[in-house]
């Protein structure tokens, strides 16, 4: 029998055990390098999903990951927007125009 995720302790080691410090570490370095999060998430065989889910539970990686994906972002962009979404840019204020939107 399953039991609902109530405790958050449990729900940040669930989230270490299914995305480890290491796994985290390889995605930002190829994340810096240039590659897309997708991308960058298929090499390491683990969902964008999860790494968006992640970043939520675990805020220093998701502030980490906020600061990389702006940082790596282009400039040529409408950033802000759901049309920099749509071009494949996941940096804070695409993805905000998103959810804002839906």
């Amino acid at each position: 029998m399953s039991y609902p995720i109530d405790d958050s302790e449990q729900l940040i080691a669930n989230a270490e055990a299914r995305m480890p410090p290491s796994t985290r570490s390889r995605l930002i370095a190829k994340l810096r390098m240039g590659k897309h999060v997708d991308d960058a998430a298929a090499e390491l065989e683990i969902s964008p999903k999860q790494v968006f889910s992640t970043a939520r539970i675990l805020a220093p990686f998701g502030e980490q990951l906020d600061a990389t994906l702006t940082e790596q972002r282009d400039p040529s962009l409408p950033h802000g927007t759901v049309t920099g979404y749509n071009k494949r840019c996941r940096c804070p204020e695409c993805r905000s125009a998103l959810r804002q939107r839906v």
